[in-house]
């Protein structure tokens, strides 16, 4: 069996942004995925709404995506695969990031990654781009007014740093869009395009590495 993590934010998470709830993990990206996949995968999705790539929110702890990597890679392990799903949170304007400097959060990501455990062999990561943000509700625009445009970088910003790291890629702008409803997340139709734009995509990769 192959046994695949999903590390992301709200958007791996399943955030529902009609009302704030959870959609149904049958309908999340990881979710869609893993039933396209079949019963010899495991997909283990461990996401957090909020999450960063490498840095504090000084308003909701735990969000440091760097600083709780190490621990879920040695949980979950072994691992074939892991599929990382952030940067749009470092664009926040209580984070204050770049494109360019959440690229090199990504880059301390990967090399958790690519750091064995216990000796182990690394597993191979694919890095999916978040969509780029989209027209923002009242309460979004605390958080990311004016960032529609960096956020639009972010996309060409990681797969810089994917070919340099040898990592696959992913961007799922090319596939999917965020919804009106809040400009951040994408709703359940979209999520299951993307589940199904991953899965094709992890075949290939395990499959070259079978």
């Amino acid at each position: 069996m192959k046994r695949i993590l999903c590390y992301g934010d709200s958007i791996t998470w399943g955030y529902n942004p009609v009302n704030g709830s959870r959609f149904a993990y049958e309908n999340t990206w990881p979710g869609i995925m893993e039933s396209e996949l079949g019963v010899e995968y495991k997909v283990i999705t461990e996401a957090l709404t909020g999450r960063t790539t490498c840095w504090d929110l000084p308003f909701a702890p735990y969000r440091n995506g760097k600083e709780y990597l190490p621990m879920l890679l040695e949980a979950h392990s072994p691992l074939d695969l892991v599929i990382v799903m952030l940067g749009i949170n470092d664009l926040m304007e209580e984070v204050g990031k770049s494109a360019k400097e959440s690229s090199w959060g990504m880059i301390a990501l990967i090399r958790e990654i690519l750091s064995p455990v216990f000796g182990g062999r690394p597993p191979k990561i694919l890095i999916v781009s978040p969509p780029s943000l989209g027209h923002l509700s009242s309460f979004n625009e605390a958080g990311f007014l004016g960032k529609q445009e960096e956020s639009k970088k972010l996309a060409a910003m990681q797969q810089i740093v994917a070919a340099e790291a040898k990592c696959e890629y992913l961007d799922s702008n090319a596939h999917i869009k965020v919804s009106d409803v809040d400009g951040v997340h994408p709703l359940e139709d979209q999520l299951e395009i993307l589940g199904k734009e991953i899965a094709k995509k992890v075949v290939d990769i395990l499959k070259q590495n079978s």
